[in-house]
């Protein structure tokens, strides 16, 4: 059928053959017959009404006899098609010689091939540097299959956690109260006895009579003032933002922002009231207990009369015992927080697979935590947390026996405990990559794979890859890796790659081919494309066939070629 279409065709040129796979295409292109695979089109009578819902091809065509034009690769309709598409002079200095080499880029898809050892990648690192120096965030990429835990901080050298974010408490304080704590003597009886059977001889220590008033608790002045002391300053700073957030003045008409600022600045000037008042009162209490003890102090001593005991001291005694045994309850709080894992997609590892994460798990030591796999977030050993959870944990069995302060002083002569300032200090952490929830070490083609993924996934202006293909099977690249980088091109994104694979380097139809070879006149680069078939000389003007060259370089050659399509043809 063939055969009698060609005879009978003015145009042979307007015959294509449509083929079932890429390789049938290849072998019927090699032997000069068009062909194509994978059309989208299944009725060919009714192409034009259905064209605006086919996929796009890579040169914008207009219409059918556009197409055909374009299939006798007519060079003013190629050139008309590729100036549609943004494109822009760049002029590099990529070679220690420092000689220039200014390239015509697209915004779509620009690959550099060549044998081993031509210069590719100075020219992608050139590249960078030139948009870099623009402003432009720009890096190259290369393979990662060895650097995945590395990239991903696995051993978390640069992990941080906010605790406030998770709304625990860090417990300085309460640690600092264990660690300094001592014992509050109670007044021995036989001090009141001395201080009642002595006598006053002196006239002016009996005319002193501040030395006789018993002191007062400070600790319920202190708490009221600090209460509206810190309400003030929560209202101070939501004025503050209200003054700053756009959104509360769209929100609100003048008359009602006005009217809340009122009433705002009324309750701002009734807490600073009674904080001001809450002070003075605290303070009085203050200065008044600290003349007692000094005249009292100052009597004593110019007399050798005792004084009457300030308080029995069983007040401060249980106190402090209450104050050991609630910041021992806040830190086990603390330390028996749960932290959920973070999750972080890596990518698809393909062929049904799954997806693969990266998953980072924090833990406190609690005192029994044995995981080998788990290490310590900041430089405090774990054997030292291990440690000092269980001598905090003693302190709290015995806050309330005799025993208390030897397992203060045990705590404390723990080697390196001064390095646990906070229950941070305690935090233990684990990164690990896992495939349906179940940890999982990916290979090191796997690796590549989810790394270029991730790298395609990021939403950028320029894209450069070298030999993105290393440890990566065809299959992937075809199905996966493709696909990305003809998205990237559609999105209008410059993208650069430095191949050595005929899947990316033919199959996504670069509108920029840069071709670099070595011959006995030294390095040459010849810049082209697809669609017209042809390689030029950036120098000389010399031109060479796109077809012919990419072949043997990506293919090994026509006849290499030629000879696999056999045989996949006879398999």
């Amino acid at each position: 059928m063939l055969a009698v279409l060609e005879a009978g065709a003015r145009n042979k040129w307007s015959i294509l053959k449509e083929v079932s796979n890429a390789i049938s295409a290849g072998i019927h292109i090699s032997h000069g017959r068009s062909s194509i695979y994978g059309s989208d089109v299944h009725d060919w009578a009714k192409y034009v009404e259905g064209a605006h819902s086919l996929p796009d091809l890579r040169l914008p065509i207009d219409s059918f006899e556009h197409f055909c034009l374009l299939l006798k690769k007519d060079p003013t309709t190629i050139n008309t098609a590729m100036d549609r598409k943004t494109s822009e002079e760049l002029t590099l200095a990529p070679f220690e010689d420092g000689k220039k080499l200014t390239i015509r880029v697209f915004n779509d898809i620009n690959i550099i091939f060549g044998p081993k050892g031509t210069g590719k990648s100075c020219i992608l690192q050139a590249i960078a540097k030139h948009y870099t120096k623009n402003g432009v965030d720009a890096k190259v990429f290369e393979s990662a299959s060895g650097r995945l835990h590395d990239i991903f901080d696995a051993k978390g050298k640069s992990l941080s956690i906010n605790l406030n974010n998770y709304s625990i408490n860090y417990c300085q304080d309460e640690i600092l109260v264990v660690r300094s704590a001592v014992e509050e003597d109670v007044t021995s009886v036989i001090k009141f006895k001395t201080f009642f059977e002595s006598t006053v001889s002196n006239k002016n220590a009996k005319l002193i009579r501040i030395k006789d008033i018993d002191t007062q608790e400070e600790g319920a002045a202190e708490r009221n003032f600090s209460k509206y002391h810190d309400t003030a300053a929560k209202v101070v700073g939501f004025s503050a933002m209200m003054e700053e957030d756009s959104l509360v003045k769209k929100e609100l008409s003048t008359e009602e922002f006005g009217e809340l600022q009122r009433i705002l600045g009324l309750l701002l000037d009734r807490l600073v009231g009674n904080e001001w008042s809450g002070f003075v009162d605290w303070k009085e209490l203050s200065m008044l207990n600290s003349a007692v003890k000094i005249f009292r102090a100052e009597v004593e001593r110019k007399t050798g009369s005792p004084a009457k005991p300030i308080t029995t001291g069983f007040r401060d005694y249980a106190m402090n015992r209450i104050r050991i045994a609630a910041s021992i309850r806040s830190i086990g709080k603390s330390l028996k927080s749960v932290i959920a894992s973070e999750e972080e997609i890596v990518g698809d590892l393909g062929s049904g697979k799954g997806q693969l994460k990266f998953v980072t798990q924090f833990l406190f030591q609690d005192g029994n935590v044995t995981d080998g796999e788990l290490s310590s977030l900041t430089s405090v050993k774990k054997g030292i947390q291990k440690n000092c959870v269980k001598a905090l944990r003693e302190i709290g069995k015995h806050v309330f026996h005799d025993d208390l302060f030897h397992y203060v002083s045990e705590f404390n002569a723990i080697e390196g405990v001064d390095e646990i300032k906070t229950v941070h200090e305690l935090l233990l952490f684990k990164r690990y990559f896992t495939l349906d929830c179940l940890p999982y070490t990916p290979s090191s083609g796997e690796a590549s794979m989810v790394m270029l993924q991730k790298e395609l996934g990021t939403d950028k202006d320029v894209y450069i890859l070298d030999e993105p293909e290393k440890s990566l099977g065809n299959e992937y690249i075809n199905d996966v890796i493709v696909p990305l980088i003809k998205d990237r091109a559609k999105a209008g994104r410059r993208v650069f790659i430095s191949t050595h694979d005929a899947n990316i380097a033919v199959r996504t139809l670069p509108y920029c081919s840069i071709y670099r070879t070595y011959g006995p006149e030294g390095y040459s680069t010849f810049v082209g494309n697809p669609f017209t078939n042809n390689l030029v000389n950036v120098e000389n003007r010399e031109e060479l066939d796109w077809k012919v060259i990419s072949m043997r370089t990506l293919e090994g050659g026509k006849d290499a070629f030629g000879e696999r399509g056999k045989i996949y043809g006879h398999a």
